[in-house]
């Protein structure tokens, strides 16, 4: 620490305590809730602000809600720090590249192509993170992560593109309720057990749309949190599903009929490989392995 630093209270440690205060939300959760540590983060936010002149958060209770110019250093001190990593990883000769990916992605996409994705690269080592969406995109953008596979609709101009195939879905229907039943399509669930993904908002809202739009009354029995659950509890119990192509693989052909259903070709998923173009520009093997990806996965 500098003598100036430690006469005005500016540190590069009190400007990183305030970036986890900020996105802990209160001083307690960014502390973890040590006492001590508490109390040294509320003299540091104190002195930052004594050095800035100006209010960065204001006390609710124990939450903190950060005023604008709060606001304006977060994200300020947010994106230097997440270049500071990015200029440290592009010095590393053993690179780590984290690729994020939503559970069917990466269950059914990632997860059976590793070898090849280890192979694209001799000077990088990869980490797969299974993640939602949104906490993929989020973390591409705070720079915990290099690389996420996401729905094309999720990612923003902020972030750099690269098509990564699709992922479509496939209605699945026990065998042992088909009997009897002459409708076809989705037309085929009305009135049969069912069992919906809550976990993906996006496909469980679209199922339910064109459940709506076909006038079929979806009899939901299970509201699983992952497609392992959901997989499960029709397994278990003869439930009907919507599920990624890439799984009916898995189910038994005895037990279970895939349907041909053209209405569910709406809910087909474009996907991309989203990056940050700063960390494209600093890290060679970044702008090297993303076109790699996207080629494999049929971009």
């Amino acid at each position: 620490m500098t003598e100036f630093e430690a006469a005005c209270g500016f540190t590069i440690e009190r400007l990183r305590t305030f970036c986890r205060i900020a996105e802990a939300g209160s001083i307690s959760l960014a502390a973890k809730g040590d006492l001590t540590r508490q109390s040294q983060f509320s003299r540091q936010v104190k002195e930052l602000e004594e050095f800035f002149g100006t209010k960065l958060v204001e006390r609710a209770g124990k939450t903190i809600r950060l005023t604008e110019d709060g606001r304006k250093l977060a994200v300020l001190t947010q994106a230097y720090f997440r270049s500071v990593e990015e200029l440290r990883s592009s010095f590393s000769k053993d690179e780590v590249v984290r690729i994020g990916a939503g559970e069917s992605v990466f269950r059914w996409l990632l997860m059976p192509r590793l070898v090849e994705l280890q192979g694209l690269s001799a000077s990088a080592r990869f980490e797969f993170l299974n993640q939602t969406t949104t906490q993929s995109v989020d973390a591409v953008k705070a720079g915990h992560i290099d690389l996420a596979i996401v729905r094309k609709d999720a990612a923003d101009d902020s972030l750099s593109a690269l098509p990564c195939g699709s992922l479509a879905y496939a209605l699945v229907v026990p065998r042992k309720l088909l009997p009897g039943r002459t409708a076809a399509g989705f037309q085929l669930l009305q009135n049969i057990p069912f069992a919906l993904l809550t976990s993906d908002g996006v496909l469980a809202k679209g199922i339910q749309a064109l459940a709506a739009k076909l006038n079929v009354r979806l009899d939901i029995r299970v509201r699983a949190e992952s497609f392992s659950l959901l997989i499960s509890a029709i397994e278990t119990a003869n439930l009907a599903a919507v599920v990624p192509v890439p799984a009916v693989a898995g189910l038994s052909k005895e037990r279970f009929a895939s349907i041909e259903a053209d209405e569910l070709k709406s809910l087909t998923r474009e996907l991309v490989l989203v990056h940050s173009p700063q960390a494209a520009a600093l890290r060679e093997n970044i702008r090297r392995i993303a076109p790699r990806i996207s080629s494999l996965f049929g971009g």
